[in-house]
């Protein structure tokens, strides 16, 4: 199995995509990193990135 393209900082902020009032703040410059390497969408109508199938995954510990 080939090694992710992800830091651990990249990873810990897939577990707070979609973003949500009150919760933890992931810095633009993040979030577009996680878009660029195809773990996160560009924003959508609400303005908020949401994770890809690839991304979700990442987060669940299944790659």
């Amino acid at each position: 199995m080939n090694a992710l393209d992800i830091t651990e900082d990249e990873r810990a902020a897939l577990y707070f995509i979609p973003q949500s009032e009150g919760g933890k703040i992931i810095p633009e410059e993040l979030q577009q990193r996680l878009q660029d390497k195809g773990y996160a969408t560009a924003p959508r109508e609400d303005g908020r990135r949401w994770l890809t199938e690839l991304g979700d995954k990442v987060r669940r510990g299944r790659l």
